[in-house]
């Protein structure tokens, strides 16, 4: 005799357990980041063949050879496909009136006026994104080792940065550099992800000295309403 109430409890648990694997599935996908810094297209052709030496049929004439339409043969040593990273590169950005940045050989270096107050407003910056110190004095910052993600990287990465500042003609000049980098215990070395990484603590200083946007003031057709 068929049961109901058995029968609903085994859908049920069916059910449940579906649920649970897509949850699972899901949540698998959202830590792929991969999409975010690939090409978005069909790469079949890397798996076009190498073109054959033509062969002549005996008897026949072969036309002149000309250059104009020579296929050249290359070797690829770089990554192909999706394995290239098609981000840009990350570029600091100075908040503050009359001050300017650079990124040169792994170093972010900021002039700008020697009462802009940056300096000042580092450590604050620095623990409002859980970035311990481990040590300062009055011209420099060394930060403890922090884990660090970015939502285009699929793994955090292990960093340590060096925060120096002096002052000369009224200017001061404030730089930022990376004394370590790792990911999953390894060394990162490669120039792009050291300039992101470098670059990424530089605009976050920036954005907290960053001044209020000026209110918009209502146009005249608001006002003319609001009487």
């Amino acid at each position: 005799m068929f049961n109901k109430t058995i029968f609903r409890k085994v859908m049920f648990k069916k059910a449940c357990i579906l649920t649970a694997v897509t949850s699972m599935l899901i949540v698998g996908c959202s830590n792929d980041q991969n999409y975010k810094r690939e090409v978005d297209g069909n790469d079949d052709y890397l798996k076009a063949p190498a073109l054959k030496p033509l062969t002549v049929p005996t008897g026949m004439t072969v036309p002149t050879q000309s250059s104009d339409y020579y296929v050249y043969t290359t070797s690829t040593n770089g990554e192909l496909g999706k394995k290239v990273d098609i981000r840009p590169p990350l570029l600091p950005i100075p908040t503050i009136a009359d001050a300017y940045a650079t990124y040169d050989k792994g170093v972010v270096t900021l002039d700008a006026p020697a009462n802009s107050g940056v300096w000042n407003s580092i450590p604050t910056t620095l623990k409002n994104n859980n970035i311990a110190i481990a040590g300062s004095d009055n011209n420099n910052i060394q930060t403890a080792n922090t884990l660090f993600f970015r939502n285009d990287e699929s793994l955090s990465v292990d960093v340590a940065y060096l925060i120096q500042r002096y002052i000369t003609n009224s200017r001061e000049y404030v730089t930022v550099r990376l004394t370590g980098l790792k990911r999953m215990g390894q060394d990162v070395t490669d120039s792009a992800d050291i300039q992101r990484y470098t670059v990424s603590l530089f605009n976050k200083l920036m954005e907290a000295i960053a001044p209020a946007p000026a209110p918009i003031p209502p146009s005249s057709d608001t006002t003319k309403d609001n009487k």
